[in-house]
């Protein structure tokens, strides 16, 4: 996907007054490893967005304050937030937005909303305008995805190559954040980082290790903050295998899975089953019937296969063999091993052998983006919106995210894109839904839930989504 980053060479520097940083209280976030990726913390915490999208797929202003299109959907109007600052002082434009927006769409990596995109011009300071070739329903979600400005509530003092240390932002007439410095500290095991929290020592625990779970919830004062993350954790398939491009195989992989049970049985049981790769609380509403259609129904798996001529054989020896034996590549890391060792054992209960290669992220990445692999145990990202399911899915050249050969879903996928209402879109989502269950894909399993966790003197307002995004709003409390 596009990342759009305004440089701030060229913004104006109308104001010589800088952001200060808030004399305040301190927090310490604590990260249970010491090669997990600080990014997206620092993200949350530190950049502005052009548009935000909430946790159930729908836009909402952020440093774009509002929009609209023309009546054909080909030319569409942003108003910039008035007065918007970066960090360092500066007052970012309608023309180095316009600019960023340019780069972006020439991208090879560009999203699918900005793919149509014909011309950017900033109207005045404030107002951007977007040519469009034809109309797309996801141009803004495509922005929403986008990095923006350094223009968050906070700011990193720290040095290139040491660890992050924020301080918080104060602008000329917003209240200053409680929480004037914000501090991340690496522990080397996720045991070591929920001692911490637990002694006082840290404040916040970037991301709960499921076996904790528990015993941070029995403490009276630390709070858990669970959060649905828009991955789904697959068993991906290649269409280009003579037997997975069988609807009939496809449809036995899915009914031999009981995805409730594979949940429970991963450390600390959380996580939503999930039927496909469409975000599970978007909008529109597609799953209200996933409690039918995840039914676990390994004897329906078994006729399945018999259907295409997968029974069982027995050898002279008067050993069973396989109805199908499929090599599996499985990310290493331990959930998704864990999660294929489960998968081996339900599969072979219905006649199928599955063949488990660990490989690392790099190496997954490569087979993946080449088609060279026959199934795949890995997160697969899905988004809060449409866009990703079109990468995907959609009747496109560009590079998707697997390329797995599935084209069942163009059709569906392509009334999305096309979309020129809510209500055209919702049905247009619904009808994909409907396609991937009947024809699917893969074996989409569940999506990932992680957990913060908040420890006594903090004070957090109640807010939906990823606590940490709350961040400049908490408080602290004051010993007596």
């Amino acid at each position: 996907m596009c990342l759009i980053t305004v440089a701030t060479g060229a913004c104006r520097r109308d104001d010589p007054v800088r952001p200060r940083p808030a004399a305040s209280q301190h927090v310490t976030i604590a990260i249970p490893s010491l090669v997990a990726p600080d990014t997206p913390l620092l993200f949350v915490l530190t950049q502005t967005r052009l548009i935000r999208l909430d946790a159930t797929g729908v836009e909402q202003p952020a440093f774009i304050e509002r929009w609209s299109s023309s009546p054909d959907g080909l030319t569409w109007t942003l108003v910039v937030r008035p007065d918007e600052r970066l960090h360092d002082g500066t007052q970012a434009t309608a023309a180095d937005v316009a600019a960023r927006i340019r780069e972006a769409a020439a991208s090879p990596d560009a999203g699918p909303g900005l793919w149509p995109v014909v011309g950017v011009d900033a109207l005045d300071d404030h107002r951007v305008r977007i040519r469009l070739k034809e109309p797309t329903s996801l141009l803004l979600e495509t922005l929403a995805l986008a990095e923006a400005l350094p223009a968050g509530a906070y700011r990193n003092v720290a040095p290139p190559d040491a660890p992050p240390s924020l301080r918080a932002v104060v602008r000329a007439g917003e209240p200053a954040p409680a929480i004037g410095s914000v501090d991340i500290k690496r522990y080397d095991t996720p045991r070591a980082a929920v001692v911490a929290l637990l002694r006082g020592e840290v404040d916040v625990l970037y991301e709960v290790p499921g076996e904790a779970r528990a015993l941070l919830d029995a403490d009276g004062g630390v709070r858990i903050y669970p959060h649905v993350k828009p991955y789904v954790l697959t068993l991906g398939l290649n269409h280009r295998h003579p037997l997975l491009a069988r609807r009939e195989v496809r449809l036995a992989l899915n009914a031999a899975i009981d995805r409730r049970a594979l949940v429970t049985s991963v450390p600390g049981g959380v996580g939503v089953p999930a039927a496909d790769l469409l975000w599970h609380q978007h909008w529109s509403r597609p799953h209200a019937d996933d409690g039918r259609l995840l039914r676990h129904d390994p004897a329906a798996a078994r006729a399945w296969l018999d259907s295409v001529g997968l029974t069982r054989r027995v050898d002279p020896g008067g050993v069973v063999k396989p109805r199908l034996t499929l090599r599996c590549l499985v990310l290493d890391e331990p959930l998704s091993v864990q999660v294929a060792a489960r998968l081996q054992q339900a599969y072979d209960d219905v006649g199928i052998a599955l063949d488990l290669e660990a490989v690392s992220l790099e190496q997954l990445l490569t087979r993946l983006e080449t088609g060279k692999f026959e199934t795949f145990v890995s997160p697969m990202v899905s988004g809060y919106g449409m866009g990703m399911a079109y990468l995907q899915y959609g009747p496109h050249d560009r590079p998707r995210i697997v390329d797995d050969g599935y084209v069942a879903g163009a059709r569906a996928s392509e009334a999305i894109r096309r979309a020129s209402s809510r209500e055209a879109l919702a049905a247009a989502i619904a009808d994909l839904h409907r396609v991937l269950i009947d024809d699917p894909p893969a074996v989409h399993l569940f999506w990932q839930e992680t957990s913060r966790a908040v420890g006594r003197r903090i004070t957090v307002p109640a807010e939906a989504g990823d606590v940490l995004a709350s961040l400049p709003r908490w408080g602290v409390v004051t010993p007596p």
